[in-house]
């Protein structure tokens, strides 16, 4: 079930398609699932051993909308992901901080990251009250 943690800054669980590619050699491109968002970070799983440190430019595709949002990214931490399926393909958990994004990007993805926070809490609420109300 999805989370929303409170960090610096808000983070929500949002499962988006991304696009990356290292900006300096070797050059590395690849796509991921965010695992989770937030304005100055992002949370993915992809097939590519990254290295930390390594500057990424990235393309965010939002299911709303048609374009995807473009930004700089730097690796911060990578780990195998507990979970693989292939044993021919292995599978990492990445943490990428922000670096540079256009600021009406940057409002788009906070509005997206709030509207997607905002509708897993409905559906949480929905649950719990759907609980307590069979209790009776």
């Amino acid at each position: 079930m999805g989370t929303i943690e409170h960090r610096r800054l808000f983070r929500a669980e949002v499962f988006t398609k991304i696009s990356y590619e290292t900006i300096k050699s070797p050059v590395v491109k690849g796509k991921a699932i965010t695992v989770d968002v937030s304005s100055i970070g992002i949370h993915m799983i992809s097939t590519d051993l990254l290295s930390t440190g390594a500057e990424l430019l990235l393309k965010i595709f939002f299911e709303s909308r048609k374009t995807p949002i473009s930004a700089s990214a730097k690796v911060i931490w990578q780990k195998e992901c507990l979970h693989q399926p292939d044993k021919n393909k292995i599978y990492y958990s990445s943490g990428l901080m922000l670096l540079d994004m256009s600021p009406q990007d940057a409002i788009l993805t906070s509005d997206y990251i709030f509207d997607a926070a905002t509708k897993h809490q409905i559906s949480c609420e929905k649950k719990i009250i759907g609980q307590l109300q069979n209790k009776r």
